[in-house]
């Protein structure tokens, strides 16, 4: 556009009644796969929960996913992605991806934190969140949020860390607790806050990238995928050795 902002492309019903499709996709996580939503509606959802496979299924997700909703590629108007934290293979994967599809069809892309998306898929009620997501290691990645007309602000956050020391560094909030890392730690969650409420939920954010994703591309937030880039939030065991040796 005349602002130097990437422009999604729009396509047009017969009763010219303008509509965006955005392809959104999540390898960072073990809920991920590839959603299609058409404006802010979320018109199919292809899952996988084996992400060590996304290398070998994410391309064919996403021509099943885009065959049966009867959406060309060419329809696309933009790309949605999980930028991190989450697995560092997976993300490479995602991220990789959607470059090249956003490089091949001249679309932007909008990244979204990982932990972001899972907060605001309980941003309903309006209620504060604390997500957890397991990194492995005795560890999770983490970061608690309130909302603002609907949409999260970090309050503590994004980390790496044990769960532990995490949860005693909280504000005094009446956080809901949620992500497969707060199911997996439970039992400290409650021994630091004998009150919380421990949600039961998975990592699945396909949804709400769709949603969220759609809204940060009307308000401009979409970028160039040159300029992609991922939020490890911890370094990778290469980046380690380095350091230590």
């Amino acid at each position: 556009d005349r602002d130097g902002r990437p422009e999604g492309r729009r396509s047009h019903t017969r009763n010219s009644i303008i509509q965006m499709y955005l392809l959104a996709i999540d390898t960072a996580t073990n809920s991920g796969g590839v959603a299609l939503a058409r404006n802010e509606e979320v018109i199919g959802v292809v899952m996988l929960k084996t992400p060590l496979r996304y290398s070998d299924n994410l391309i064919p997700m996403i021509d099943f996913l885009l065959h049966h909703s009867g959406v060309a590629l060419s329809d696309l108007g933009a790309l949605a992605v999980a930028n991190g934290p989450g697995s560092f293979t997976g993300l490479r994967i995602g991220l990789a991806t959607v470059k090249a599809l956003g490089q091949a069809l001249k679309i932007p892309a909008v990244p979204i934190s990982t932990l972001e998306a899972l907060a605001w898929r309980f941003s309903s009620d309006g209620q504060p969140v604390a997500v957890m997501i397991d990194a492995r290691r005795q560890q999770v990645f983490a970061a608690a949020y309130g909302f603002a007309a609907g949409r999260p602000l970090v309050e503590a956050g994004p980390v790496v860390a044990r769960p532990e020391k995490w949860l005693t560094s909280l504000p005094a909030r009446p956080y809901r607790f949620a992500g497969d890392g707060s199911s997996l730690y439970r039992n400290a969650i409650q021994g630091v806050r004998p009150e919380a409420r421990v949600l039961e939920a998975d990592n699945q954010i396909l949804d709400p990238l769709c949603r969220l994703g759609f809204r940060l591309f009307g308000e401009g937030k979409a970028v160039s995928v040159d300029r992609l880039e991922a939020n490890y939030v911890r370094p990778s065991d290469a980046e380690l050795g380095l350091a230590a040796s």
